[in-house]
């Protein structure tokens, strides 16, 4: 017998719901859609209305969402003037995608059946109750939880619960994104968080680490949230793992543990003993909170620095290199296991990228590329990826990684991935050393930034990669730990000491400071093991300033990891004074005007296509394209009244040339008139070759689209027009460019 009971629900309501928010403001670029984007006005109002909703304190999700008979229902449950429009709003939407949204949710239904399948044998809660109760530290008051296995759901995080007057009614968890296992832990997770919600005791877990760890500083706080989190979610890993031994925790593969190492291995050096039956609980608990208390919270919330760690990394090869035994002895030590960390780091991040050809039609390649492309894009590729891994075995399961990143993975900054595939399975092999690994790793760059900029952070790497180019020593050693920087400086004072330091005007005392820290030898080294001022601690700030009272923290704000991107443009660029081209349809010819200066990518992009003078990938055979792009394409959406769509090879509106472009989305860019050129995409920065003319003021779409021309004379207007209204999609024969080159 069980005191928690879970009831597997279904609500057509919330399915909507979920399906449309994740369609419109909870879904990355790169995944399928099932609204046509741009969206209609009549659609688009959901925004508006979540958006006010949220203004009006609704920032949860209430109950009457999934128990209403229909959308437009809501508006039963709301009080006050804006909140009661907004769920009119939100009503009108649902209605008006009801039915694309009720054919893409049945498709899916099979995911619903296996899920309820898969937990009834990995998740018995007569068995697992009694240590989750436990680990919390709550009583055994019953729960009866609600669960709704929806099979779309915004993300992050693709879970939640279902409010009403303010206590947690029900849940629910995608069961498309997360399977098996996986699912199993996160559904144990959102059980654990609501245990210790509804019945808070002088034993939870909560409370015991307000006690053990107390203060009430941004950073104190958020020290107890993320430890809460870590706990709960270790917790409901390891009783999966012991349901299933072949379970990778969702701590570890949905990321907590990589964004927060040094907690995360407080907490599992500790709580794992726990959980192993090897120390009691409060035992534990004291032995975590007495470690933490050794420094100031921050040095557990600030994230790792990478350009600390390469710091340390170059200096100290130079060193070893320049016959410093020290340096070498500590490098040695060092280097595997950060090697190791590495590479177990980029194998999280390869599962998160393959999620980026969801797109992919795995129908024009060749097996086994095209069963490695369904199966890695089966739900959530960060929990497909380690068993697709484990099926095929790792050197074969890079290779395919490599080429999915190198053919269909093109069109999303595949190009960058694939050598960093290609690396993983030669460190694999052991065909590349410790020391190249890591410092390709550094070195080699996705299509915006830095290798970790998911979980490091990267603000300084390029500068620490310019000095290690130069031969910048000092530079290294200002980023690099304080005990790299102290043996580097006695380093140095050795190599200066037979010079008259008055002549040299250098003050050589300055590089002995005997005060300076190190950790004795033998200790470990390991990120997320080494203490403050340490080689591999991931800072560069002395052991002094991170021990408590060190550097009163008061009320300032928790430092918020600061991601760099480049911001990357096509490699070249033609650009025109003037521009304009003809679209030659069955319907009539069309002239555009372009705007060249305005958006001169989007510009030169558009004609290259056009022209048949760029590169690009044919949709329809994943083949290299040759000739004219838009040739033989047909206008595949036409919605009179507000927009003629075309430039889709597959005329699906799935298919576009086989790359991106950033966007070139102006302050003064509104819809606010018909007959406006602009480019579609699926998301910020993923404009290809779809394009799309409007037919009326559409205000919904200012910002989220470059405009790049406009049909200027009436004649075309007419066309325009006669394609929106016509029965059968006209054809799109050929474009006709006639640019001025801007030699300036």
């Amino acid at each position: 017998m069980t005191d928690l009971k879970l009831t597997y629900e279904r609500s057509e309501t919330l399915d909507l719901f979920l399906a449309l928010q994740r369609d419109l403001m909870g879904r990355f670029a790169w995944e399928h859609s099932v609204v046509p984007t741009p969206v209609v006005p009549e659609i688009a109002q959901f925004r508006e209305g979540i958006r006010a909703w949220q203004a009006g304190g609704l920032d949860g999700l209430p109950t009457w969402v999934a128990s209403a008979e229909s959308p437009r229902e809501f508006v039963n449950h709301v009080s006050g003037e804006e909140v009661t429009l907004a769920a009119q709003r939100i009503g009108d939407a649902l209605h008006a995608a009801g039915p694309m949204l009720a054919n893409a949710l049945e498709s899916l239904a099979g995911f619903r059946a296996a899920a309820e399948a898969d937990l009834s044998r990995l998740l018995p809660l007569d068995r697992l109750e009694g240590p989750l109760r436990a680990a919390l530290g709550v009583g055994a008051m019953p729960l009866s939880l609600p669960v709704y296995l929806v099979t779309m759901a915004p993300h992050s995080p693709g879970l939640g619960f279902l409010l009403e007057n303010g206590r947690l009614a029900a849940a629910y968890v995608d069961c498309r994104r997360f399977t098996r296992t996986v699912l199993a832990d996160g559904l144990l997770t959102l059980l654990a968080w609501a245990l210790l919600r509804e019945f808070p005791s002088p034993r939870s877990l909560t409370t015991e680490l307000r006690a053990r760890l107390p203060g009430e500083g941004p950073y104190h706080r958020r020290l107890r949230a993320v430890l809460t989190k870590l706990l709960i979610e270790t917790t409901a890993g390891k009783l999966i793992s012991e349901i299933d031994p072949r379970h990778r925790p969702s701590v570890d593969v949905l990321g907590t543990a990589w964004r927060y190492p040094r907690l995360h291995a407080v907490a599992r050096r500790h709580w794992s003993l726990y959980l192993s039956g090897l120390a009691d609980r409060d035992q534990a608990l004291s032995g975590m909170a007495a470690e933490i208390r050794k420094w100031t919270p921050r040095w557990y919330v600030d994230h790792v620095d990478a350009s600390a760690l390469a710091a340390d990394f170059y200096l100290l090869e130079w060193l070893s290199s320049d016959g410093d035994v020290q340096a070498g002895q500590r490098f040695a030590g060092w280097l595997p296991q950060l090697a190791h960390y590495f590479a177990r780091q980029l194998d999280l991040i390869i599962g998160a990228e393959l999620g980026h050809y969801e797109r992919a039609r795995s129908d024009v390649h060749r097996e086994p590329l095209a069963s490695f492309l369904r199966n890695v894009t089966l739900g959530d590729s960060r929990v497909a990826w380690p068993r697709v891994r484990g099926e095929l075995g790792q050197g074969q399961a890079l290779d395919l990684a490599a080429e999915a990143f190198a053919g269909p993975g093109i069109e999303y900054g595949g190009e960058a991935w694939a050598p960093v595939a290609t690396m993983m399975g030669r460190y694999l092999r052991h065909e590349l050393s410790h020391a190249v690994f890591v410092d390709q790793c550094f070195t080699l760059e996705h299509n915006n930034g830095s290798l970790f900029d998911k979980y490091f952070e990267t603000e300084n790497l390029l500068r620490i990669l310019d000095a290690q180019a130069a031969g910048e020593l000092e530079t290294l050693a200002e980023h690099a730990s304080p005990e790299v920087r102290h043996l580097w400086h006695r380093h140095r004072r050795r190599r200066l000491i037979e010079y008259d330091p008055r002549w040299l005007g250098i003050d050589i005392t300055a590089y002995d400071d005997p005060r300076s820290p190190h950790r004795p030898s033998g200790t470990g080294v390991a990120l997320g093991e080494a203490m403050p001022g340490t080689l591999g601690s991931g800072s560069s700030e002395r052991m002094q300033a991170l021990l408590p009272g060190g550097e009163p923290e008061g009320g300032s704000q928790v430092r918020v990891r600061r991601q760099v991107f480049k911001g990357t443009r096509p490699g070249s660029l033609q650009r025109y004074r003037e521009a304009r081209v003809t679209l030659h349809t069955t319907s009539g010819d069309v002239d555009l005007t372009l705007w060249p200066l305005l958006a001169p990518h989007t510009v030169d992009n558009f004609v290259q296509l056009a022209q048949g003078t760029g590169r690009w990938i044919d949709p329809t055979t994943s083949a290299r394209g040759v000739g004219p792009f838009y040739d033989g394409t047909v206008f595949h959406r036409r919605v009179p009244g507000f927009l003629i769509q075309g430039g889709d090879r597959t005329s699906t509106g799935e298919g576009g040339s086989g790359y991106r472009i950033p966007d070139e989305i102006w302050p003064q860019a509104r819809f606010d008139r018909p007959f406006i050129v602009a480019m579609a995409n699926t998301g910020p920065n993923s404009t290809g070759s779809q394009f799309f003319i409007t037919l009326g003021p559409a205000e919904h779409l200012t910002g989220l689209y470059t405009q790049f021309g406009e049909v200027t004379d009436a004649a075309s207007r007419e066309v325009v027009l006669a394609i929106a209204d016509a029965e059968e999609a006209p054809t799109l024969r050929s474009i006709s460019a006639f640019t001025s080159p801007d030699r300036s």
